[in-house]
C-alpha cells in the first residue's frame, strides 16, 4: 500500500529540482545500487547464519522474561512509499499503547524547527517508554540487538545495511510535502541520521535534514563510513528511545 496520502510519488520526485544525468551516469548509478543490493543480501544472509544461536538466545531470554510475544512488528513506509512490516525483538511490556508516542511526532512534524521550545513533551516521552520498558528489553536497546529481526527485511530487499530510519505510517501520513524526498532510498537498519541523532531528537526536522544529505550524496563509502561509525555507537550502549 502507498502511504503518500493520495500524493503521486512522482510528482513529489519531479517537483525537486536535480540536475539532468546522462544515460551512462543512470547506468553507473544503477550498477552501483547493483552492488549496494549485492552487499546487503551477502552480508544478511552471512548474520542469520551464522548468528543463529544469539537469535535464539535473545528470542528465549525475551520469552521468558516477561509476557507477550517475542517480537514486536509495526508496519513502516520504505523505499516510494511502499509499506512492509518491521519486526524487533520486544523491549517493552506488551502494550498496545503509542498514545505518547503519536503525540510527540505529531508535535515535532507540526513545529518542525520550534520543537525544543516544549522540552516536557520530550520528558513526558521518554518517561512514557522509560516505564514501559523491560529489564531485558533496556539491554536489548542500549545494544541495538532488538534490531537485528530486521535482517529478515534485508535480506528481502525491502531494507538496507544503510539509510533513513523507515517511519510508522501515522508519521508519513503528516509529512510535509518535502520530507517525502528522504522515501528516495530503501530504509536502513543504520543511517546518517542515527549515528548524528542517536536519541529521539527534539529537532524533528533536524534528522529529516540528515536524511536527505544523504540521499542526495550516497554513494558506496559513505555506505561503508557509516557501517564504521555505527559499531562505537553501538559498542557505547547508549541510551535510546
Amino acid at each position: 500500500m502507498d502511504y503518500t496520502r493520495g500524493i503521486s510519488f512522482s510528482q513529489i520526485m519531479d517537483e525537486t529540482p536535480h540536475s539532468a544525468d546522462s544515460l551512462q551516469e543512470k547506468s553507473f548509478a544503477g550498477f552501483l545500487l547493483g552492488v549496494k543490493r549485492l552487499m546487503d543480501f551477502s552480508f544478511s544472509m552471512f548474520f542469520l547464519l551464522a548468528a543463529w544461536p544469539l537469535l535464539l538466545l535473545v528470542s528465549t531470554t525475551v520469552k521468558l522474561s516477561s509476557p507477550g510475544p517475542v517480537f514486536f512488528r509495526q508496519e513502516r513506509v520504505g523505499l516510494r512509499g511502499r509499506s512492509f512490516l518491521i519486526y524487533k525483538f520486544r523491549t517493552m511490556f506488551h502494550t498496545d499503547s503509542q498514545k505518547d508516542h503519536k503525540a510527540y511526532i505529531r508535535y515535532l512534524l507540526h513545529e518542525g524547527i520550534g520543537a525544543e521550545s516544549k522540552p516536557d513533551l520530550l520528558e513526558r516521552y521518554i518517561n512514557h517508554v522509560q516505564s514501559y520498558v523491560t529489564p531485558v528489553g533496556a539491554l536489548l536497546r542500549a545494544t541495538s540487538l532488538d534490531e537485528l529481526p530486521q535482517m529478515i527485511n534485508i535480506l528481502s530487499g525491502r531494507m538496507s545495511l544503510v539509510g533513513p530510519r523507515p517511519h510508522p505510517v501515522y508519521e508519513v501520513q503528516a509529512y510535509k510535502p518535502w520530507y517525502f524526498r528522504r522515501l528516495e532510498v530503501k530504509p536502513g537498519l543504520t543511517g546518517w541520521s542515527k549515528i548524528n541523532l542517536r536519541l529521539t531528537p527534539e529537532n524533528y526536522e533536524e534528522s529529516i535534514l540528515y536524511d536527505l544529505w544523504y540521499v542526495d550524496h550516497w554513494n558506496l563509502l559513505l555506505d561503508l563510513k557509516i557501517i564504521l561509525m555505527t559499531i562505537p555507537y553501538v559498542l557505547s550502549m547508549r541510551d535510546v528511545y
